[in-house]
């Protein structure tokens, strides 16, 4: 019987029911999954201090006590008394051991205080029983991971969740980069009383793609079940075989890191395999990676990394390494293979052929009869190659015969031991002296530098008369005394000859045959050790007298005291991408000589006037003098640094060692140079300023153009600083090109504190204050010599934070070098010292001359340049360092000339750096202008490239605002880009035109385009025209980034471009398009450029263009962000293509023209279009020229309709 209380309380409960409530706060999930055996709880969220809670066994109300009553926090109930129930203080029900009967509907009546109606709630329980394994399994894979890779020679497969409750469906797919393609073919479930298995099969794995596919087994979400409910399986169809046609070779050396591209960046999944041959059917999985989806890369191979770009990375190569490397790729719609033949090389000890009999290094002499043979050996060598006799002359090849050659191969554990043995006959005998060599032959593959040279002196016989009974027999002992004889008589002839030659023609002269010297090796030990400390005496001289103010000549800082790290770039080929590169970062300039990325025997170092090229030749000399454990150079036994700007008629790089390195009083000869240089085991050279050397046009073949060439040297490695405008004509294909970028906010506040304050922290903020304050001089600080005098010079002058343009930033830093120097002159002379300062029209004259010729001018004689300019002009220049004098050496070849003015020493001057020559230069230019109203510019400054002199024009412009608009037209109407170059010839009169601000007005209205063909000169002037827009706080209708994008920074935020320059959110700019031209859109890039466009606060519209992006995006606060602010996003693939528009509520493309989304199937075939677009090289060249005609029109369309404009 129940009680009076609990009838009339259960009454109450029968009116709560026949109402519909729910009190606010109250909240129940449904249904909620329970794990069996396990203590769950059914939790519910109910407002705080309520009055009470009832649990019920059934979703139907029935006239019983609850299971679980608590009121006026005081538990009972059945449930509660037996044990089997238990309530949270919080009201949440607690099943302490759950079974299958507790699979149903429970009810609960919640009171939130003692007058109030309850208010009732079914929550629907089930009872899971989790998986022993908790994804789902493929029948190719393990039970260890949901990720796994395996090659199929069957198109069915299975996948299956075993022992799960409840019955878990599954899904077949196949991924692509647009969406999941469902291949399940048949699915089945199996029960065992408290658990299900659930089986899903296919029979067709390759349906949409055939190489390699990436299938996904997917769960339908049962919560608390599965730990992942999808599994991923990449599939490679292995009865497809390999295409050896396309077959690369690598040769790497042992120990060096090798990089294998496989060339398709961004491409959704990828695996790499290695094997034995291109027939071998099961090669080993290196590493696996997927790109769509939920992304994820696998390295089984330990000593191998995947690159972003999805290239193979060995960082220390090994023998083992040796092999066929595979790389599969594909998209879930097309794929392919990339195959490399990798060949480990291991160079032999000692690096040469040993000869037999010799025990001298690389050379020796030997007596030889008339037959016989010779043997030579290489050592500890990888690949197997052959060895070879033969003549070093080729004109010899008459004078003797090599035949019956036996090889005998000696296989160590990972190398060969070659030997190599010949017989010969000597056939001229009117020869008795030969060089031969033993050498590895050159290969199609690759080719050992390998060789050892012996001379052999032949000992001529008494022949036998016809007549055997006069025959006179000759003793054993005078046999071996004639070779003997032969030897001292030859070696005394030379020694003469070679004393003879010398009285007669000088010690400079070459011998025909520098080996007929017969010196001893101890002889050369001791020149190369006189050598090497006269080289280091001499750059030691060099990198100790860094001066970054000229006038303050008492101020010398070793290099290493100063030398900062900018950034350096190396260029990369792009597969596809017509020719062009991508420069990629280099992270510093150690790596030049010992990154794989850039390993070469020929290198260039490019960077713009005053980026720090012979600074960083500088600091490699000082690494080389002063070795330290990590210096790419502490192996290097010889370095040879040259100022090419002082070969100005010097054919031979010997003498030009000797003249400009070693010290007058030497005692090495050219000839001693040669032989020390040929017989070191390691050698590089640096050129630095091959854009100032005199002999860079002519005719005349020289050894620097050979060396540069690799026509010379062809084992040295070799380095040539340049400007990126004056690369050498003539160089190998293999060479590898790096680039100086500049200074940025790090590198600018390191050498601030390394420097210049030390660790004086107010200072340092003080200094980058005035950069952040001042665009334009921050844009001018990019250039390290700039920023160095900038940096040096503040501390005198708080007038530098007030500079605006490079014309007043150079002409307060004059100003500056005069005013040091005056205060130091006695009063009698600071007036003439004054005429010397705003009079130097000869100065300017001669600058001008530098530049105007056919080729550029950079050193003068001081006799000539002191009767150009005067002599107390001279002096006072020189003083301040605008100036320098530099010694050089003159050898006087004439016949006849005595032997007293043989070698003559000269001085020769030079500006302290171009930009002064330039500045010099630029007042002559508006001088002339003034005074020629009427000149033919064309004509007048036909040799004056402005992207080469790009200074002289700006300052021009600065200096005088009548030339400027002549020179503005000038370089408008004559130059492709001249319009872009104008603007910096624009940004010179900042200050001094009030029209200034109207005219950037006028051109960020018509938009900006930014190019990645363009040079970075007119990049940087685009860049810098939108920083003063912001600045002034000019609107910008329309950027667009011509396939220039690299990355997005959203720190900062800001897109980076390929060029190393930074488009800041801070631009207030309306319109922003992104092209990329040959390649798809990653998801990354994009989202990634959706969030940068999201924190643009001026921007409206944002498009893409010339490429792909992928199909959908996860709707996330970003679109939402776009959304609220009304951005629209479109996307144009060609301009022949309907134009898209982003969705924003569902994260998928729509045509512009109705809201029909774009389907799979369209996506599909725009995306195969665009495949055979791109491989279509006219099509991409043509891209740059389309988009200045879409900018062109569209500024003409908005002329039209704003007349004003």
């Amino acid at each position: 019987m129940l009680s009076e209380t609990s009838l009339l309380f259960i009454l109450t409960l029968v009116a709560a029911l026949n109402r519909k409530g729910i009190c606010v706060g109250t909240s129940c999930d449904s249904p909620q999954y329970l794990e069996l055996g396990k203590s769950e709880t059914i939790n519910c969220l109910f407002p705080e201090n309520f009055f009470g809670v009832l649990w019920y066994n059934s979703s139907e109300f029935v006239f019983n006590d609850p299971l679980v009553d608590y009121r006026n926090f005081v538990k009972k109930g059945a449930g509660y008394t037996s044990g089997e129930f238990n309530i949270h203080n919080n009201g949440s029900l607690i099943i302490n051991y759950v079974t299958l009967e507790h699979e149903h509907t429970f009810k609960v009546a919640y009171l939130p205080s003692e007058e109030d109606k309850p208010v009732f709630i079914d929550i629907t329980v089930i009872v899971v029983v989790k998986p022993p394994v908790p994804f789902p399994v493929f029948s190719n894979c393990g039970n260890n991971s949901n990720v796994c890779f395996a090659s199929l020679t069957s198109s069915s497969l299975e996948c299956s969740v075993v022992r799960g409750r409840p019955a878990i469906p599954l899904k077949l797919l196949a991924r692509t980069i647009t969406d999941d393609k469902d291949i399940s073919v048949n699915t089945t479930v199996t029960s065992d009383g408290e658990g299900y298995t659930s089986c899903v099969a296919t029979s067709d794995i390759f349906k949409f793609s055939t190489l390699l596919v990436l299938l996904v087994c997917k769960a339908s979400p049962v919560t608390g079940i599965l730990k992942n409910e999808e599994s991923y399986l990449l599939a490679q169809n292995s009865l497809i075989n390999f295409p050896s046609e396309d077959l690369t070779v690598l040769y790497t050396e042992q120990s060096s890191r090798m990089e294998l591209s496989c060339g398709v960046a961004g491409t959704a999944f990828i695996v790499w395999k290695k094997g034995d041959s291109t027939e071998d059917k099961k090669p080993n999985v290196l590493i696996y990676s997927v790109n769509i989806g939920e992304r994820f890369t696998e390295i089984i191979a330990d000593d191998m990394a995947l690159a972003v770009d999805t290239s193979l990375i060995v960082r220390s190569t090994k023998v083992k390494h040796s092999g066929y490397y595979f790389c599969l790729f594909g998209d879930g719609f097309a794929d392919g293979a990339k195959v490399y033949k990798v060949v480990v090389v291991v160079n032999p000890v000692p690096a040469y052929p040993i000869i037999d009999g010799c025990n001298q290094v690389q050379y020796c002499v030997r007596i030889a009869e008339h037959e016989g043979t010779v043997t030579c050996t290489i050592k500890g060598i990888r690949p197997r190659v052959k060895l070879e006799w033969k003549t070093f002359r080729k004109e010899d090849e008459h004078a003797i015969s090599f035949f019956n050659d036996h090889v005998t191969v000696k296989e160590n554990r990972e190398t060969f031991d070659i030997t190599l043995t010949s017989a010969y006959i000597w056939n001229d005998e009117s020869r008795d002296r030969l060089t031969i060599e033993c050498m590895v032959p050159p290969s199609n593959d690759f080719t050992f530098h390998l060789s050892t040279k012996i001379d052999l002196l032949l000992v001529k016989e008494n022949f036998k008369p016809t007549d055997q009974e006069g025959l006179q027999r000759t003793p054993v002992s005078l046999l071996w005394i004639i070779p003997i004889i032969a030897v001292i008589i030859l070696t005394v002839c030379g020694i003469v000859a070679i004393k003879y030659t010398r009285k007669i023609h000088g010690p400079e002269t070459k011998l025909a045959n520098e080996e007929e010297t017969l010196l001893s090796a101890k002889y050369y030990d001791e020149k190369t050790d006189q050598f090497l400390k006269q080289l280091k005496a001499k750059y030691k001289n060099w990198y100790d007298a860094v001066q970054p103010i000229p006038y303050i000549k008492d101020r010398l800082y070793c290099v290493e005291k100063v030398f900062v790290e900018g950034g350096i770039e190396f260029l990369v080929s792009v597969e596809g991408q017509g020719g062009r590169g991508v420069w990629k970062t280099l992270e510093t300039y150690e790596n030049v000589f010992n990154a794989s990325q850039v390993s070469s025997s020929r290198r260039i170092l490019e960077g713009e006037p005053g980026y720090g090229k012979s600074t960083v030749t500088l600091q490699l000399a000082y690494d080389w003098c002063n070795p330290k454990p990590t210096s790419a150079l502490k192996d290097v036994e010889i370095l040879i640094l040259l100022r090419l700007r002082q070969l100005r008629g010097v054919p031979s790089i010997y003498k030009a060692i000797k003249r400009f390195i070693l010290p007058r009083d030497t005692t090495i000869s050219e000839t001693d140079i040669e032989q020390i240089l040929r017989k070191s085991k390691s050698v590089v050279v640096i050129l630095d300023g091959f854009d100032e050397y005199p002999d860079r046009d002519s005719t005349t073949i020289t050894d620097v153009m050979s060396i540069i060439a690799r026509e010379m040297f062809q084992d040295f490695e070799v380095v040539t600083t340049t400007r990126s405008s004056f690369l050498p004509k003539k160089y190998p294909p293999l060479t590898k090109r790096i680039r100086l970028t500049g200074f940025d906010d790090k590198a600018r506040r390191f050498y601030i504190r390394k420097a210049v304050v030390g660790d004086d922290d107010e200072v340092v903020r003080k200094i980058e204050g005035y950069l952040e304050d001042n665009p334009i001089l921050s844009d001018l600080c990019q250039v390290p010599l700039l920023f160095v005098i900038f940096a040096h010079m503040t501390h005198e002058s708080e007038q530098f934070r007030k500079l605006n343009s490079v014309t007043s930033f150079f002409r307060h830093m004059i100003s500056c070098f005069h005013s040091h120097m005056r205060n130091k002159m006695d009063d009698e002379n600071v007036r003439k010292y004054e005429l010397f300062e705003t009079d130097h029209n000869a100065l300017d004259k001669l600058a001008f001359g530098a530049f105007s010729g056919q080729s550029q001018r950079i050193v003068w004689n001081k006799d000539e340049m002191c009767q150009l300019v005067g002599q107390e002009f001279y002096d006072q220049y020189i003083r301040i360092g605008i100036l320098v004098e530099e010694e050089s050496v003159d050898i006087i070849d004439d016949p006849g000339s005595p032997i007293t003015e043989h070698v003559q020493y000269k001085t020769e001057v030079k500006f302290y750096h171009k930009l002064f020559c330039e500045w010099y230069a630029a007042h002559y230019l508006t001088d002339y202008l003034q005074r020629k109203p009427n000149l033919d510019l064309g004509e007048f400054l036909r040799h004056l490239d402005p992207f080469d002199v790009q200074y002289l024009y700006r300052f021009a412009c600065g200096i005088n605002s009548d030339s400027a608009e002549k020179i503005k037209d000038y370089l408008i109407k004559n130059f492709e880009g001249g319009d872009k170059f104008a603007i910096l010839c624009i940004l010179e009169q900042i200050g001094k035109n009030d029209n200034i601000k109207e005219t950037i007005r006028q051109l960020c209205y018509e938009g900006v385009l930014i190019s990645g063909h363009d040079t970075l000169l007119l990049q940087r002037s685009s860049m810098q025209l939108l920083e003063i827009a912001a600045r002034n706080e000019i609107s910008v209708e329309k950027v667009i980034l011509h396939n220039c994008f690299q990355s997005v920074e959203l720190s900062t935020p800001s897109i980076k471009t390929t060029s190393g320059l930074v488009l800041t959110s801070r631009i207030p700019v309306k319109k922003l398009g992104v092209q990329l031209y040959n390649r798809y859109m990653t998801e990354d890039e994009v989202i990634n450029i959706l969030q940068f466009a999201s924190m643009c606060p001026s921007l409206r519209h944002l498009r893409f263009a010339g490429s792909v992006p992928p199909q959908f995006f996860k709707v996330d606060s970003t679109l939402a962000t776009l959304k609220s602010r009304n951005v629209e996003v479109w996307w144009r693939m060609f301009r022949s293509s309907p134009m898209h528009i982003l969705n924003l509520e569902t994260g998928r493309w729509k045509k512009k023209d109705d809201d029909e989304k774009l389907t799979s199937a369209n996506f599909e075939e725009m995306r195969l279009k665009f495949a055979k677009h791109i491989s279509d090289e006219t099509f991409h060249k043509s891209q740059t020229k389309t988009m200045r005609e879409i900018l062109r029109k569209d500024v003409e369309e908005r002329r039209e309709n704003n007349p004003a404009w």
